[in-house]
C-alpha cells in the first residue's frame, strides 16, 4: 500500500488495491502458488495509440500511472518480474534501489518517461534475462548512460533493449556486450553509438565477436560508418539485422558471409553503392530485404530465387535494369517498392505494388487482371500510355489505385468503377481519360480520396459526387466543367478541394456561407482560373482550419472581407487578377 500512495492513478487502475483484499488478488499482482509471495508486478500502461502527422509523432497515452516509485518496492525480495512500461514518470530518474531486487529476471521500464542517468546499480541484477529501458519515438531523449561498465554484471542477460538511450560517451559499448554470450536479442537503435575506436584506417576493423546465440541485432540510427563491420557477417545464428541509417559508404563487403539463418535485413538510409554482391544474393532464407535510399546499381539477377521473400524495398537507388519476367516466381511476395529508380519493363503481380517514379512505358498489361489479391497499386509518375485494360476493373480487392501523372487516355465508365466496391483512394489525375456515366448514376463505391484532374467529365458539375459520404479529398481541376458550384458541395466532410482551371461561373457566397455541416475541416481550397464572380463572402470564420486559399484569376468584385484575416492558420491567400476595390482592411487578430 505504501507503493500505491506515492503513485498518481487518475484512471483508477489500482482501485482493487485495498486493505481488505488479499494482495494476490490485486490487479497486476501475481503471487507464487507455493509461498504466496509477490513474484510479478504487471503495471504497464495499456498500449498507446500512435499517429504520425507529417514529421510529428502524436501519442495518446492510455491510463498511465505517474508520481514516484516508493522505496517500499525493495521489500518485494522475491520479485521476478517488474513491468512499469508506457507510464508517465516524467521528471524522475530510474530509482537506483531497483538494483537491490536481486531475484529479478524481467525488467521493463521502456517508454515510462524516466530521465537522467541509467543507474549503475542495475548491474547487480545478475539473474536478469530481459532488460528494456528503451525510449519510445514520441519521447524526448532524456535518458543516458555515460559509463556502461555495470552491464558486464548481467551475465545471464538474453534480451537487451536500450534504444533511444544516449550512449555517446560509452565508447567501449561493443566490448561490454561482447562479454555476455547469452544475449539473444540486442536493440540499440538511435543511441548515438560509433565505432571510431575500432577502425584502423578506412577498411580495417578490429573486433572478435562472441555472439554465438544472437538472433536479433538492431543498431539502426547510429554512427557506425563508414565501413560495415565484417564481424557482423559471421553471426551464424542471426535471423534479423537492422543497420539502417548508419552513414555506411561504398560497396558492401565481399568474401565470406556466414549469415545462414538471416531472414530480415535492413540496410536502408545509408550511402552504400555498387552492385549487390553474390554473397547477398545467396541469402536464400530472406523474408524481407530493405535497401531503400542508397546508391546501389547494376543487375538484380539471383534475387528472384528467394522463394520465401514477402517484402522487398529497392526504392530510391540507381537500378536501371529491365524488370525481369522471373519476378512472378516470388510467389510469397506481398510488398514490393521499386520507386525512385530507372527500371524499364512491364508491370507485374503483387498484393501491394509500388512502381511510382520510374521509367515504365507502354500500356498497363491486360494480364494485370489475373492478380486477384491486389489491394494497393501505384504506377504513378511514369510514362504509361494507351488505354486502361478492362482487366484492371476486375481487381475487386483494390483499395488504393494511383495511376496519376502518366499519359493514358480512353474511356472509364461508371460500371467500371462500380466493380471496385472497396476502392477508397483513387488518384488518376494528370491523364486524358474520359468518364462516361449516366446522369442518374450513383456509384457503388465510397471514395475518401478522389482525384480526377485533367479528365473530361462533361460541362455539368458531376451530381454523383453528392453520394460520397466520406469524401475528404476532391480534385476536379482541368476537367472542362462549365457550370455553377452546387450549394451542397461543402456540406460534405471535405478537407481538400481543387476545382481550378475550369469554366465555373456564378458566386460562391451560397456554397460557403449556407453550409449545414457545422464542423468544417477544410484546409485547402483552390478555385483559381475560373469565371466566378460577385463579392467574396465574409463567412470564412466557418472554416477555421484553412491554410491555403487560391481565388486568383476570376471575376470577383468588391472589397476583401475581414474574416479572411481572422484565419489563424492561413499560409497562402491568392486574390490576384480579379476586380477587387478598396478599402482593404488588414484586420489581423
Amino acid at each position: 500500500m505504501d507503493f500505491k500512495k506515492d503513485l498518481k492513478d487518475p484512471y483508477g487502475r489500482l482501485s482493487s488495491w485495498i486493505h481488505d483484499v488479499d494482495c494476490c488478488k490485486w490487479d497486476g499482482v501475481v503471487c507464487s502458488n507455493r509461498s504466496g509471495r509477490v513474484i510479478q508486478l504487471h503495471l504497464q500502461s495499456p498500449a498507446r495509440e500512435i499517429d504520425v502527422v507529417g514529421d510529428e509523432v502524436l501519442a495518446d497515452p492510455k491510463s498511465p500511472l505517474s508520481g514516484k516509485i516508493s522505496h517500499s518496492l525493495q521489500n518485494l525480495t522475491h520479485l521476478h518480474y517488474l513491468d512499469l512500461s508506457l507510464n508517465n514518470f516524467s521528471g524522475i530518474p530510474i530509482p537506483s534501489f531497483i538494483g537491490s531486487l536481486r531475484s529479478l529476471r524481467y525488467l521493463n521500464l521502456s517508454g515510462a518517461g524516466f530521465q537522467g542517468m541509467v543507474p549503475y546499480q542495475l548491474g547487480n541484477l545478475s539473474s536478469l534475462r530481459t532488460l528494456s529501458v528503451r525510449r519510445e519515438v514520441w519521447q524526448p531523449p532524456t535518458l543516458r548512460a555515460d559509463n556502461w561498465q555495470w552491464l558486464a554484471g548481467l551475465f545471464n542477460l538474453e534480451h537487451l533493449d536500450m534504444s533511444g538511450v544516449n550512449l555517446r560517451l560509452a565508447s567501449n559499448w561493443l566490448e561490454l556486450i561482447n562479454t555476455i554470450p547469452s544475449l539473444v536479442e540486442i536493440h540499440l537503435s538511435s543511441c548515438q553509438l560509433d565505432l571510431i575506436s575500432h577502425h584502423i584506417g578506412r577498411d580495417t576493423f578490429v573486433f572478435h565477436a562472441n555472439f554465438s546465440s544472437l538472433t536479433v541485432l538492431d543498431l539502426s540510427g547510429n554512427f557506425l560508418g563508414p565501413v560495415v563491420p565484417r564481424w557482423i557477417f559471421g553471426l551464424t545464428a542471426l535471423a534479423s539485422l537492422d543497420l539502417s541509417g548508419n552513414l555506411f559508404e561504398g560497396p558492401l563487403p565481399r568474401g565470406s558471409w556466414n549469415l545462414t539463418s538471416l531472414q530480415h535485413l535492413d540496410l536502408s538510409l545509408n550511402y552504400l553503392n555498387g552492385s549487390l554482391p553474390n554473397e547477398l544474393v545467396h541469402l536464400n532464407n530472406l523474408i524481407s530485404l530493405n535497401l531503400r535510399e542508397n546508391d546501389f546499381d547494376g543487375f538484380l539477377e539471383g534475387i528472384w530465387n528467394w522463394s520465401s521473400l514477402t517484402s522487398l524495398d529497392l526504392s530510391e537507388n540507381n537500378f536501371a535494369t529491365f524488370l525481369p519476367s522471373q519476378l512472378s516466381t516470388l510467389t510469397a511476395l506481398i510488398s514490393l517498392d521499386l520507386h525512385g529508380n530507372h527500371f524499364r519493363g512491364r508491370c507485374t503481380q503483387l498484393k501491394e505494388l509500388s512502381l511510382y517514379e520510374n521509367a515504365l512505358s507502354g500500356s498497363i498489361p491486360s494480364k494485370l487482371g489475373k492478380l486477384s489479391s491486389l489491394e494497393h497499386l501505384d504506377v504513378s509518375h511514369n510514362k504509361l500510355t494507351g488505354t486502361l485494360p478492362e482487366s484492371l476493373w476486375q481487381l475487386y480487392k483494390l483499395e488504393d489505385l494511383c495511376i496519376n501523372d502518366n499519359s493514358m487516355e480512353g474511356i472509364v465508365s461508371g460500371s467500371h468503377l462500380d466493380n471496385l466496391t472497396v476502392l477508397t483512394y483513387f488518384d488518376a489525375s494528370g491523364n486524358s481519360l474520359t468518364l462516361r456515366a449516366s446522369a442518374s448514376w450513383t456509384p457503388r463505391v465510397q471514395f475518401e480520396v478522389l482525384r480526377l484532374g485533367s479528365w473530361k467529365l462533361g460541362i455539368q458539375f458531376p451530381t454523383w459526387i453528392r453520394s460520397q459520404k466520406i469524401l475528404r479529398d476532391l480534385d476536379l481541376s482541368f476537367t472542362e466543367i462549365s457550370d455553377t458550384i452546387p450549394p451542397w458541395l461543402f456540406n460534405q466532410s471535405l478537407e481538400y478541394v481543387d476545382l481550378s482551371h475550369n469554366q465555373l461561373d456564378g458566386g460562391i457566397s451560397h456554397i460557403l456561407c449556407e453550409v449545414k455541416n457545422e464542423t468544417q475541416y477544410l484546409w485547402y481550397l483552390d478555385l483559381r482560373e475560373n469565371s466566378l464572380s460577385g463579392e467574396i463572402p465574409d463567412c470564412w470564420m466557418n472554416y477555421p482550419h484553412l491554410t491555403h486559399i487560391n481565388l486568383n484569376s476570376n471575376n470577383f468584385t468588391g472589397s476583401i472581407p475581414r474574416s479572411l484575416f481572422h484565419l489563424k492558420d492561413l499560409e497562402y491567400l491568392g486574390l490576384g487578377n480579379n476586380s477587387l476595390t478598396w478599402p482593404i482592411t488588414f484586420d489581423f487578430e
